[in-house]
């Protein structure tokens, strides 16, 4: 498949918007007690502080018919100033999705590709992300590109 990997601009909130709903969809489902079922995840202003936040980018994946059919947001980020710990700047990726219709085509390895070239060009240290536990085809597919846990964050609800 024949696809183009940019920055997000403002005219693409529409097709990304479309994109968050599928996931977070996903989170309600299977994480109600987290997540609220609400109509828009992803507003317009939210959209325009990442876009104008020197600290963050949005990468959309255009199909050649310049459909947007995967993004992903990312934050760079630094360790909190805490003495035991080694300062580090690495990149966190917030969110990443590939539309339902083009999963297992190789664009998601393609775009977190994109992703780790941006860090190591950027001279960043690492890449990091959260998954839930319950979304065991995302964890298959990051292991698959090399990443590993780093820790766990575990809840006892009461």
């Amino acid at each position: 498949m024949n696809i183009k990997i940019r920055e997000a601009e403002l005219n693409d909130y529409k097709s990304i918007s479309t994109l968050v709903k599928e996931v977070h969809s996903l989170h309600v489902k299977n994480r109600p007690d987290v997540y609220v079922d609400v109509e828009n995840p992803f507003t317009e202003e939210r959209f325009k502080e990442i876009l104008n936040d020197e600290k963050t980018r949005i990468f959309v994946v255009e199909d050649s018919n310049n459909e947007i059919i995967a993004y992903s947001i990312i934050e760079v980020m630094t360790t909190r100033n805490i003495p035991i710990l080694k300062e580090r700047k690495f990149v966190y990726i917030d969110d990443l999705c590939v539309s339902s219709n083009h999963r297992r085509e190789g664009i998601g390895k393609k775009l977190f590709g994109y992703i780790v070239d941006y860090a190591k060009n950027s001279g960043y240290d690492a890449l990091e992300l959260t998954v839930w536990e319950f979304n065991s085809d995302a964890i298959k597919f990051y292991e698959s590109l090399g990443m590993a846990t780093r820790n766990r964050r575990m809840e006892l609800k009461i």
